[in-house]
């Protein structure tokens, strides 16, 4: 069997975290089960991998960025100044950002996809900032938190538009940071009811597409599992054409 008769392999980044008795690993199963289901090879990344980013993303045909915890303050240029954020630890958030921003070196062809903090990753790693909280900063009209549902509305004749049929959707989010102002490249795709940014795209990859919703936990709607399927497929042509190149 060739490797184009294989299923593509989705890179998939791992969290690393205290649960108060140890270091553990923890990644939610749905991220995994949505991948398989659409027809990928799920590959997880482990934050302490010996490898440096690039040879990781070397040996998978896509990348799912995960959500989590705060990226620091300081690493946008600014101090917590009391807004309330758990912070991720030191060693996760040096990995996602360096992982973002090796595959913003990558090809054009090599699709990413980020999801919350994944989003949030991508955003830092090419040149953009974020709004530390939604509420404290007095960005937000809604509630983003905690599972909330809210609208989000897409952008004509972008990605999101076409997976929501051209109209807007209620998804269920949990983020209280959110991107700010877009790294180079970058343009909206979706956004909130009251303007909070909640995708963004890059129109000079093939697949480059972050949100700031859960797609994984909510597979049956119009932004759930057609947005892993989407991933999967761009993995597949990717590889596809690269095969045909060699």
């Amino acid at each position: 069997m060739t490797r184009s008769a294989t299923r593509p392999r989705i890179g998939i980044d791992v969290d690393h975290e205290h649960d108060g008795r140890r270091w553990v690993y923890k990644l939610p199963t749905r991220y995994v089960e949505v991948v398989i289901q659409a027809g990928g090879l799920p590959v997880l990344i482990l934050p302490n991998d010996p490898r440096s980013p690039d040879d990781i993303l070397a040996d998978v045909d896509g990348l799912l960025m995960t959500g989590g915890d705060d990226i620091h303050p300081r690493v946008i240029g600014e101090e917590p100044g009391g807004r309330p954020m758990r912070l991720l630890s030191v060693q996760r958030e040096r990995f996602v950002l360096a992982l973002a921003a090796s595959a913003l070196r990558r090809e054009a062809s090599f699709p990413i996809l980020g999801v919350c903090l994944g989003a949030q990753a991508l955003n830092v790693a090419g040149g953009g900032d974020l709004c530390l909280d939604l509420y404290s900063e007095g960005t937000a009209l809604h509630e983003h938190r905690s599972g909330a549902e809210h609208s989000v509305l897409p952008e004509p004749g972008g990605r999101i538009d076409a997976f929501f049929g051209g109209q807007p959707q209620r998804l269920v989010s949990h983020h209280h940071q959110a991107v700010r102002r877009l790294g180079a490249g970058f343009v909206v795709d979706a956004r909130a009811e009251d303007g909070v940014i909640e995708s963004f795209r890059d129109p000079q990859r093939a697949f480059l597409l972050a949100v700031q919703w859960h797609p994984e936990a909510q597979a049956a709607s119009r932004g759930g599992a057609v947005i892993i399927t989407a991933l999967v497929e761009a993995a597949r042509r990717a590889r596809a054409c690269g095969e045909r190149e060699q």
